[in-house]
Parts: C-alpha cells; sequence; structure tokens
C-alpha cells in the first residue's frame, strides 16, 4: 500500500524481503513465491520501523566486516508495506505469538550491538568476533523466514515449532554474549576533549571541592579537595579510587529543577565498593576546632558534578567505555 500507508488501518502489515540483486515488478502475482523472508506487525508504521532498524544493522554490518560479508538474506530488497486484510487473520495460530515474542527480543538485541559495529574499527579483532555477528545475522534471517512460513496458504506447524525452538537457543545464545563482545568493541567512544577531568563544584557552606580525576592503568582516582567556606571543610582532600571491572551502573541526571544548571554523573560499585582515603588538617570555625584526620573507608558510588553538559556527557561517556571494557 504506497498511497498513505500511515493512515490506512488494518489488521495486520508486512514488509516482504527478496534476494539481492532480485527485481521486483510492480503487481506481480509471483512475488510471494520469490520472497526469501517478511516483517509484520500491527500497523505500517511498526513494519517500516523493523525494517529500518534491520537496514541499519545491515549496513553498520557490511561497513564493519567490508562489502560482500553480509548473506543473500538482505533487508535492502523490500516491497511494502503490504495491508493484510482482517478476513485472512481471523485464524492466527499459537506460532504468530511466539515468533512476535522472538522478533521483539532480537530488535532489542541488535539495537544494543550495532553501535559496537558503528564505533570501532575491525582492526585484528579474533574470529570469535565474526562467528557472533554470523550468528546474530543468522536469528535475523531465520524468525523473518519463519514468518514467511507462516504466512503460506498451509503452513507446516510442526516444522515451524521447531525452527522457533532452535531460533529461541540462538537468540538466548546471542544475548548471553553481549557482555564479552561489547568488553571487546565496546559502544562508545572515548572522548576527544579531557577537560572534565578537572572541575570545580559548589559545595553550599562547605566551600568549592576541586576535583581532579587520572587515570592510572586500569583504574582512575577521583581526588576531592575542600577550599573556602566556613572553614569546616577547608583543606579536606578525599581520593577514591576506582578500578574500572569495579564499575556497575553509569548513570548521567540532568537537572531537575528549574534554574537549576548542575549535570551528576554516578558510577555505582558493581560488588566491591570503592577504596576512599581521606586527610584534612586542623580547621578553625565560628563553632570551634575541628581535628585533623587521616583514615581510610569504602564507598558504594562517586558523584562527580557538572556545570557544563558537554563535560558532564564527556564524563558519562568515559566512564560507560571503561566500564565496558572492564567486564
Amino acid at each position: 500500500m504506497d498511497d498513505r500507508p500511515v493512515q490506512a488501518r488494518h489488521a495486520r502489515w508486512q514488509i516482504w524481503l527478496y534476494p539481492e540483486h532480485v527485481h521486483i515488478p510492480p503487481r506481480t502475482t509471483g512475488s510471494p513465491y520469490s520472497r526469501w523472508g517478511l516483517l509484520e506487525g500491527r500497523s505500517a508504521e511498526n513494519v517500516i520501523q523493523q525494517l529500518e532498524t534491520f537496514q541499519g544493522f545491515e549496513r553498520a554490518y557490511l561497513s564493519f566486516f567490508g562489502p560482500g560479508e553480509w548473506g543473500s538474506y538482505t533487508f535492502l530488497n523490500p516491497l511494502g508495506p503490504i495491508a493484510i486484510t482482517s478476513e485472512a487473520v481471523k485464524n492466527e495460530p499459537p506460532e504468530a505469538f511466539n515468533l512476535s515474542e522472538l522478533n521483539g527480543r532480537i530488535n532489542r538485541l541488535i539495537a544494543t550491538l550495532q553501535p559496537s559495529l558503528e564505533n570501532n574499527k575491525n582492526d585484528n579483532l579474533s574470529s570469535s568476533v565474526k562467528d557472533y555477528f554470523e550468528q546474530v545475522e543468522n536469528c535475523l534471517a531465520q524468525v523473518a523466514g519463519l514468518y514467511s512460513q507462516l504466512n503460506q496458504v498451509n503452513p507446516q506447524l510442526h516444522f515451524i515449532d521447531g525452527g522457533i525452538a532452535r531460533t529461541h537457543g540462538t537468540v538466548e545464545q546471542a544475548e548471553n554474549g553481549v557482555r564479552q563482545i561489547t568488553a571487546t568493541l565496546p559502544t562508545v567512544k572515548l572522548p576527544t576533549n579531557n577537560a572534565w577531568e578537572f572541575h570545580t563544584e559548589w559545595a553550599g557552606s562547605d566551600g568549592i571541592i576541586e576535583v581532579t580525576v587520572r587515570e592510572e592503568e586500569s583504574r582512575v582516582t577521583v581526588q576531592q579537595t575542600w577550599t573556602g567556606g566556613d572553614g569546616s571543610m577547608r583543606g579536606s582532600v578525599g581520593l577514591t579510587t576506582v578500578p574500572y571491572e569495579d564499575i556497575g551502573n553509569v548513570d548521567l541526571d540532568a537537572p531537575t529543577r528549574r534554574g537549576d544548571s548542575e549535570w551528576t554523573v554516578r558510577l555505582d560499585s558493581a560488588g566491591s565498593p570503592f577504596r576512599e582515603t581521606w586527610t584534612a588538617p586542623e580547621r578553625k570555625t565560628a563553632k570551634g576546632i575541628l581535628r585533623a584526620v587521616n583514615y581510610e573507608t569504602t564507598a558504594n558510588f562517586v558523584y562527580l558534578v557538572f556545570n557544563n553538559p558537554a563535560e558532564a556527557q564527556d564524563a558519562y561517556v568515559y566512564f560507560l567505555y571503561h566500564q565496558e571494557l572492564g567486564r
């Protein structure tokens, strides 16, 4: 349906997929029999989005591994969206639901993996990386092919059930391998600007915190030095050691209140808490004298606060990159 497909309303929509270089003539009765697979959804918008997702992954795959590396089951030679009338979907078998669930998992999987292909170069990688992405490619082709089999006039449901079971196992293997792949091919690029590594944070009556982040082999140290304020924290120095392998969640929080300009990067420990040392000289305040301190402790999280959103984004990407490598 080329005539305003977004506004048309039908029970089911499809996009038919054809091998590379196969010519698709308009209005041909033979086109359903020459397709290798299809995409299916409840709206034209949905199948168009699926197609764009799969095409984006295929292009990223070809850009990374080189022309000709994708198999014959391409998503770049489609026909559609095609409206399927409600009469044709009255007796939908349970296999349709199982395929829909499997298709959703594949969409989420490639959304996670595509940045790894886009943000890295194929330099001296082990064959296991190529094998893994070929497995993902096969998952996409298997589901599209099963959809096509299910939409035949007399579908062989027992064969389709077996194909769904096999593909389910393959998808599960691919999902389990994501962390290993992103440890080799991080989903983000390191920032080119390191200005964020030294910044200041306002701490109210405690004064100003000068923050310095230094990289040391497989870890970073975050040093916080207090100046000014009412004197209660003046001269205090906190040093937190963050091993890459111990980085858990990395979050970037935008300002939550009107007029607030502070962006916050939060690092959570994955297991072992981050080691901290604290030192402070004797401090005199209007309320009295505070003793000098020198002790070690641990923390389950680290906050970095920025007034510059670009610096906050650079810090977030930096720690996300090393979190993935540290796995």
